[in-house]
């Protein structure tokens, strides 16, 4: 890891994250079968999950967001970024301009309601 001048680690993220812990379902582009997961934390560009499942990197994913109010899950397409103790870190790609905002729009929302920087 990269470390500033004064010793803390360097930032690289584009997008900020918070820690916001959501049920979710992953599949993989090769198959039709869903998994469960967790969010652990979530940000404009990406995601930090927790699941059993068999994930490596560079593998494509889906995300199946079910929220509250809405008839059916957010898809969301992201690309695995790494795969480690901490989770798996997934980068969004080919996220659509409103799926984009409404991730946007819930961030903001979940941290008026207390939700922590990740």
């Amino acid at each position: 890891m990269e470390h500033g001048d004064d010793g803390r680690p360097v930032e690289r993220r584009k997008h900020a994250r918070i820690q916001k812990t959501l049920p979710v379902h992953i599949r993989s582009q090769n198959s039709d079968e869903r998994h469960a997961a967790e969010i652990v934390n979530i940000g404009g560009g990406g995601v930090l999950l927790r699941t059993d499942a068999t994930v490596d990197t560079n593998d494509q994913l889906t995300i199946e967001l079910d929220l509250v109010g809405e008839s059916k899950p957010i898809s969301v397409f992201g690309t695995v970024v790494r795969n480690d103790a901490r989770g798996v870190g997934v980068s969004f790609v080919r996220i659509s301009e409103i799926t984009s905002d409404l991730i946007a729009y819930l961030i903001r929302k979940w941290e008026r309601e207390g939700a922590h920087p990740a």
